[in-house]
């Protein structure tokens, strides 16, 4: 089954069982946030950090200050990040458990790890 026939048959049928619209709207405010490269990275490179400062992770992207600036809001607003502020430098750390929520029922771990012709 192609996994877009998956995901559509996870979707209706999650209709038709009553999903939580607004657990909904928060998961596709996840995978909206990370739809973009750039911020992407930035989640990849947060995953692999508790807490970055602001231009650390902005020179381990290698995007400007002003870029990361952009890109933080968005992720921040999907619930992907959380800032907090240390005299004049902002740190980031990411939410995982909002990342979790958003993958966890989509793509169940046994299904990401097996290939499509063993399913």
């Amino acid at each position: 089954m192609s996994i877009v026939k998956w995901l559509f048959n996870y979707l209706i049928d999650g209709m038709l069982n009553g999903m939580d619209a607004e657990n909904t709207e928060r998961k596709a405010k996840v995978f909206a946030a990370l739809s973009d490269p750039t911020r992407l990275r930035l989640v990849e490179i947060l995953a692999a950090e508790d807490t970055l400062c602001g231009s650390d992770l902005a020179e381990r992207a290698g995007i400007s200050l002003a870029l990361l600036s952009h890109h933080w809001k968005v992720l921040t607003d999907a619930g992907l990040t959380t800032r907090t502020r240390q005299g004049q430098r902002q740190y980031c750390s990411l939410n995982r458990e909002i990342l979790a929520e958003a993958f966890e029922g989509l793509w169940p771990y046994r299904k990401l790890l097996s290939r499509p012709h063993e399913s």
